[in-house]
């Protein structure tokens, strides 16, 4: 199947495994663009910067994952964008249940670690506060998602418009997800496989998992 309406955006921070995933979607999904944004040390990431069937930029916006997503919005120039951590937690193969679920009418596609989630790759207290915030977010938006925090999902680029996206952190899923809602757009979930990360671990602390949960309450 031919991938070419589509840009898979891989957005990393001293990601051991980068590489690895950028590789695996250009195998896998012929045709695609790959971007790779990148923050921090690019020698780690283990990427042929010279493959020209990628492009890798540098993230230049100041602020964390939001920042750099938005700033590689502006890059794309595909009917869809998906979007894929760079820690192999995620499999690229899920990308064309999401990338399906857009061709087929869907604006926002998400990937649920939950339904299916191997308690190596995510310990309990992770998956009780990912459900906390997505509960909360749920019940204030009338939504019906399982796992508003996942880091694989496809959108409809036409969709990007209607969002007006802000956040500079971690806060860029919820986000995506709230003002999707509050626009009328449609939203589709699927179960996928999730894995255990290559590299050290930075999965959100306490102290993350509060300002997630205060950023549902910051759309109202």
């Amino acid at each position: 199947m031919d991938y070419s309406d589509t840009t898979i955006m891989i957005p990393v921070k001293d990601e051991p495994a980068a590489g690895q995933v950028a590789r695996e979607t250009l195998s896998k999904l012929a045709g695609a663009k790959v971007l790779v944004l990148y923050k921090g040390d690019r020698n780690v990431l283990n990427i042929d910067f010279s493959d020209p069937r990628m492009q890798v930029v540098e993230q230049t916006e100041l602020g964390g994952k939001g920042a750099g997503v938005r700033q590689a919005f502006k890059l794309v120039n595909t009917s869809i964008v998906c979007l894929i951590d760079g820690d192999a937690t995620y499999s690229v193969d899920d990308l064309k249940t999401v990338i399906d679920m857009v061709r087929n009418g869907a604006d926002l596609a998400l990937g649920d670690r939950f339904t299916h989630l191997d308690r190596k790759a995510m310990p309990f207290f992770i998956e009780f506060g990912n459900s906390i915030i997505t509960i909360v977010a749920n019940l204030l938006y009338g939504m019906h998602i399982k796992d508003s925090q996942t880091g694989l999902r496809a959108i409809r680029m036409s969709a990007i418009g209607k969002l007006d996206l802000h956040e500079s952190g971690f806060g860029i899923e919820s986000e995506i997800n709230i003002k999707s809602r509050k626009a009328g757009l449609r939203m589709e979930e699927t179960p996928i496989s999730y894995s255990v990360r290559v590299g050290s671990s930075k999965q959100m602390k306490l102290i993350d998992g509060i300002k997630l949960l205060l950023i549902d309450f910051k759309f109202l």
